[in-house]
């Protein structure tokens, strides 16, 4: 019986097996496509190298003690170049040793050989739901951010260093910014009402526990300055 999570996601997951061991390569390729998996093998570090290069994988399955190229160099490569790819690495050893270097080094997960098809299909479908996790929370933020950038109300988030996180255009005319994406700017560099700053200073600064809605007015002016000529509301309900 097919894994409910991996035959839902199977059609568009692309497997790369990277494993020096042809029974290795063979046994995967046999399990994963039978999942209704696309699967691509590659006998060394190198021919993996050169796969990863020409194609997008997934998930690759990484054989960690190969002569030539060694899987940990190959690992770095991926997570440097194709940090979206999920590396599990494959180890012929017990000891944790050269998984946790690996997990260290940026890999998903590890499975010890040998291992049967029911552990392969485990750490697969652990995979994968991560991947999901992944596109949701990007789709969310995706419907989020369209959401917030319909609002008449001015948005802004930031980030733990007071980094623009997102702002949308109701926003942006209030500050009077005229550059290009102010995403990444320093706050300060739109806002210059140093009243407003402390507050996201004194937001920042609670614990995400305890957060509680800061309200204050300000008198209605370029928020790019310091002045005061009408009057308007800013509530801080949540820093990013």
């Amino acid at each position: 019986m097919k894994d409910h999570t991996t035959s839902q996601t199977a059609y568009r997951t692309r497997v790369l097996v990277v494993d020096d061991e042809k029974r290795i390569r063979d046994a995967c390729q046999s399990i994963l496509t039978g999942g209704g998996f696309e699967v691509g093998l590659a006998e060394n570090g190198y021919a993996g190298l050169k796969k990863i290069e020409e194609e997008h994988f997934d998930i690759i399955l990484l054989d960690l003690m190969m002569p030539g190229l060694r899987g940990i160099d190959l690992l770095e490569h991926v997570k440097a170049r194709h940090p979206d790819t999920l590396v599990i690495v494959i180890t012929g050893y017990a000891t944790l040793e050269h998984a946790v270097e690996a997990m260290k080094k940026g890999a998903f997960d590890f499975i010890s050989k040998p291992f049967s098809p029911e552990d392969l299909r485990a750490v697969i479908a652990r995979a994968i739901e991560y991947i999901r996790s992944l596109e949701d929370i990007a789709h969310e933020k995706s419907r989020m951010g369209t959401l917030i950038s319909q609002v008449s109300d001015g948005v802004m988030a930031t980030d733990g260093e007071k980094q623009v996180a997102l702002a949308n255009p109701a926003f942006i005319k209030l500050t009077g910014y005229r550059g290009e994406s102010p995403i990444g700017l320093p706050v300060k560099d739109l806002i210059r009402n140093s009243r407003l700053l402390q507050l996201i200073d004194e937001a920042l600064a609670m614990p995400p526990e305890q957060f509680a809605e800061l309200t204050e007015e300000f008198d209605q002016g370029a928020l790019a300055e310091d002045k005061e000529t009408g009057l308007r509301t800013w509530q801080l309900s949540g820093v990013a």
